[in-house]
């Protein structure tokens, strides 16, 4: 059986919603009839029967007979009920209990764990045990998970500096991450989306595209003037290219005047530089 532990602030024990509640219980379950009581109520009724005309054996069997129907029939429902809240476990409910003052608080937790206290259910959330029957409402998977992408959204936003202070290279990814988060949800989890923050998003997006667009013209425009440079560099390039070949033409056309020189020289005998 397990045990909860209390808080002692001052030389007072603090309880909490969920301790008061089982001691409450404790307290309505002694009062309840158990075999112990009925077994004392047994002996007493044969202690103090009249003995000129005592009680039968047969109707003592009776009486422990129907007893111990309705203790057959108790322990069934106690597994049953076992049964039914364990199958509550992992997931998130939501428990409202009431204190020793009257004051009723929430509890919104997933079950660790069932367990029973003087024969009743109680759930483990957080450490701490709250009776079964209190549970007012189960949370649903998808429930929970369209409650954390609204938080997260609604985070995103609010982390967003204003529309006219951001740029592309702090709050770009920030803003097609968040944009690409609503594409892909469906219309159930859109629907815990806050509306204000829809229409922020909006107008992060429709500037972000401002900045985009910007930005594409301005590299546009830049690779256009690094084309017109190159051009220029290549029709200066041009222009001075005749001027160097007629050199080399030049040059080429004395050189073979010089060859054929010292060819015709060779042919009639004389003596060429080289040869001295």
């Amino acid at each position: 059986m397990s045990s909860i532990s209390a808080t002692v602030k001052n030389g007072e024990i603090i309880t909490s919603a969920s301790q008061d509640s089982l001691s409450t219980k404790s307290s309505e379950s002694n009062s309840g009839m158990d075999k112990d009581a009925f077994l004392q109520l047994l002996v007493a009724q044969m202690k103090y029967q009249d003995p000129l005309e005592p009680t039968s054996n047969t109707e003592y069997i009776s009486q422990y007979a129907q007893f111990s129907q309705v203790e057959a029939l108790n322990n069934m429902s106690t597994t049953m009920e076992l049964s039914r809240y364990s199958s509550y476990v992992g997931k998130e409910v939501v428990i409202e209990s009431t204190d020793s003052s009257g004051k009723s608080t929430q509890t919104r937790g997933f079950v660790d764990y069932v367990t029973f206290e003087e024969g009743k259910a109680y759930f483990s959330i957080e450490g701490n045990l709250y009776k079964a029957e209190d549970m007012v409402t189960v949370i649903s998977n998808e429930y929970s998970n369209a409650e954390d992408i609204a938080e997260q959204f609604a985070k995103t936003i609010k982390d967003l500096p204003g529309v006219d202070s951001i740029n592309v290279s702090n709050h770009g990814n920030t803003i097609t991450n968040l944009y690409n988060l609503y594409n892909s949800i469906g219309d159930y989890e859109k629907g815990f989306l806050d509306d204000d923050d829809v229409k922020a998003m909006n107008s992060y997006v429709a500037k972000l595209n401002e900045l985009l667009v910007q930005l594409a013209n301005e590299a546009a425009k830049e690779q256009e003037e690094k084309a017109a440079a190159q051009a220029e560099n290549e029709k200066t390039a041009e222009e001075t290219a005749p001027a160097g070949n007629e050199t080399t033409e030049d040059n080429t056309a004395a050189s073979e005047d010089d060859t054929a020189l010292a060819e015709n020289a060779a042919a009639q005998g004389a003596v060429t530089p080289e040869e001295d």
